[in-house]
């Protein structure tokens, strides 16, 4: 198992984080374009930037809606992985909820009924014996 295998879940949840928030930012960016409508001739400037950013929110979100049919398959073929290459159960359930689910160190340690620093261990010893590299972790 390597470090790109193990993160592939976090890594397209990270995706998908960076995109909503541009999809927001992008909404924020065309409410803030405020026509002046006072009966005057003006430039079609305005306009044409809110075509432009609600085309770029068009595709943000198609991009984000494809994203997210990936992950459950991303998810579910890491866990796959996890339980045919690791043996330890319990070392199997600490890295399904912290990689597959995403959780932190500490919510893992607390769905687990185990202490922290227990989960530091379970997650060092993953390290030293079962990843193929360590330098991306």
């Amino acid at each position: 198992m390597t470090a790109e295998t193990l993160n592939s879940v976090r890594d397209l949840q990270k995706k998908i984080r960076n995109l909503e928030r541009r999809v927001q930012e992008l909404r924020i960016s065309m409410d803030n374009i405020v026509p002046v409508l006072d009966g005057l001739p003006h430039s079609s400037e305005a306009k044409s930037r809110v075509e432009r950013i609600a085309l770029m929110i068009v595709d943000a979100e198609r991009e984000l809606e494809d994203l997210r049919g990936q992950l459950p398959k991303v998810q579910s073929t890491l866990a796959e992985v996890i339980l045919r290459e690791v043996d330890s159960p319990p070392l199997q359930s600490f890295l399904v909820l912290r990689y597959v689910e995403g959780l932190s160190l500490k919510e893992t340690a607390r769905r687990m009924r185990y202490t922290l620093r227990h989960v530091y261990r379970l997650h060092e010893k993953f390290l030293k014996c079962h990843l193929v590299a360590l330098s991306d972790i």
